[in-house]
């Protein structure tokens, strides 16, 4: 091996993660912040009589299998397309309450059915990304550190659909657009900066 080699695999370890990963998980942060629990609609789904507390699971079982569904489709076009794929999350992310939210039984279910697609293409190509952008001797680090990120995020998104539902369900609607509109704008300045060397 090179003399210079066990040096450069230390700095590879030591060194700052790479700027695109902060701005990844910045946007990361934005679409999860802004990202209504399956708690919340639930709520409403029974609060709003749509449904009965029985039948809540059936529509959660159904919300699984299209996150499923979603999770295959999107992992397959990730290998292809790389991190552009992600353009479709906060344009899920902000259709669901916009659905999800409605006095009527159809629009709230397929806002459900639109969380389990958000969901899916959360856990098939967000940590798929961080491995993109990452050096391999950094990886370990930036996986606990995206974790805690998307922890926070989901924590503060949850709190504040939980506040903004109690007030006002357009605010809310709004609220989650707004947001995820800034997670776009993130994700744009991220694209161009990508690592093109994927393993």
């Amino acid at each position: 091996a090179p003399a210079g080699g066990a040096p450069d695999a230390a700095a590879a370890r030591t060194g700052p993660l790479p700027r695109a990963f902060w701005v990844f998980a910045a946007f990361t942060a934005m679409t999860t912040a802004g990202f209504a629990t399956f708690g919340v609609l639930s709520f409403h789904l029974v609060e709003r009589d749509l449904l009965s507390p029985a039948a809540v699971p059936v529509v959660y079982a159904a919300a699984m299998g299209v996150d499923a569904l979603a999770a295959l489709a999107v992992g397959w076009a990730y290998d292809r397309l790389g991190p552009r794929v992600l353009v479709v999350l906060p344009l899920l992310s902000a259709a669901v309450p916009a659905l999800a939210f409605s006095d009527a039984l159809v629009p709230a279910v397929l806002g459900s059915l639109a969380w389990g697609a958000a969901t899916g293409v959360q856990e098939s190509t967000l940590r798929a990304t961080v491995a993109d952008l990452v050096p391999s001797g950094r990886r370990a680090t930036a996986y606990g550190l995206f974790a805690a990120v998307m922890g926070a995020a989901a924590a503060v998104g949850g709190t504040l659909a939980g506040v903004l539902y109690e007030r006002s369900v357009p605010a809310l609607v709004t609220v989650t657009a707004s947001v995820q509109a800034a997670a776009l704008l993130l994700l744009a300045v991220l694209l161009p900066r990508r690592r093109t060397g994927r393993r």
